[in-house]
């Protein structure tokens, strides 16, 4: 890995490569095209962090352009191409330009996250609430499957597709916010090996999102609870958004407590295993993460550790 991130910062051109590379790769190879996306915009967060703002904006336009012209060429409307600049590459240039300012790995995921909620207040403000679109395409999979000769029975309950078509906004810009948080971090990686190997170890073991951002996503999730309708709706999906980093503050937690009890890797395995089957393992840990803003969990078990180990 130290070699390709060396290979990409070592000029401009590479980097273009690579970045179009991954944007024409994403549409040749579907089954690999969201790690392909993320690896692209890794890649331009990557300049943006080694070598500068204005630099790493040209990767991005260059490999724009000709990933667009590519997309034309065969026939593909251009906006297919757009939307991945737009929701994740434009997005993890401008959160690598802010980690690159202010060297503040949880700034820079507070703003992975505004983008986030910005998208979401677009939506709402442009198109109205979405809820009875994503009815209306849940009931279309619905009907394809029935007409493929597969049943899923629960699908089919006209009460649990309104409950999942009110919330599928919020777990789409979700995911699409952990995706650039995903591919800023791998950015910051491959800088860490470059620059400073096990900076970013340190980094992340000590990620914290500050009292302030806290208290507001604690606010979002108790007037989702308290208030009807849309607003309640609106902030539940809000909430989705608002946890993402958390998330990340909680595997940080994870890592840091393992390392410092000297656990081996297969703890860590068995918890990426228990968040991809279950989603209740996701939400339990970014629960944790939003809790140790006030209870500093790495401190305390650390220090509770460190006294039994006495």
């Amino acid at each position: 890995m130290k070699a390709l991130a060396a290979y990409i910062v070592s000029g401009r051109w590479q980097a273009v490569l690579f970045t179009t590379a991954c944007g024409v790769l994403s549409f040749l190879l579907p089954w690999l095209g969201g790690m392909l996306n993320y690896l692209g915009a890794a890649v331009v967060a990557l300049v943006t962090l080694h070598v500068g703002m204005i630099p790493g904006l040209q990767v991005l336009l260059i490999a724009t352009t000709v990933t667009l012209l590519f997309y034309q060429l065969l026939g593909v409307h251009a906006v297919i191409g757009l939307l991945m600049v737009l929701l994740l590459w434009l997005p993890c240039w401008m959160a690598a330009a802010v980690l690159q300012h202010t060297r503040n790995l949880g700034q820079a995921l507070r703003a992975t996250t505004l983008f986030g909620v910005c998208l979401l207040l677009v939506v709402y403000v442009a198109y109205g609430d979405p809820a009875p679109w994503w009815l209306q395409q849940l009931q279309l999979v619905e009907t394809t499957l029935k007409d493929a000769g597969v049943s899923f029975p629960d699908l089919a309950e006209p009460e649990l597709q309104q409950q999942v078509a009110v919330l599928l906004t919020g777990v789409v810009l979700a995911s699409l916010v952990l995706g650039v948080a995903a591919s800023l971090l791998l950015a910051r990686w491959w800088q860490s090996i470059l620059v400073h190997p096990g900076a970013f170890r340190e980094e992340f073991y000590a990620l914290r999102l500050g009292y302030a951002t806290g208290l507001v996503t604690l606010a979002v999730m108790v007037m989702a609870r308290l208030t009807q309708g849309t607003f309640s709706e609106f902030s539940a999906q809000l909430a989705m958004i608002l946890l993402v980093p958390y998330l990340l503050v909680g595997l940080a937690i994870i890592h840091s407590l393992l390392r410092k009890s000297s656990r081996g890797t297969g703890w860590l395995v068995a918890i990426y295993v228990l968040m991809a089957v279950l989603p209740q393992a996701t939400l339990l840990l970014a629960a944790g993460g939003l809790m140790d803003t006030w209870i500093d969990i790495r401190r305390r078990l650390g220090k509770s550790g460190g006294e039994s180990g006495q």
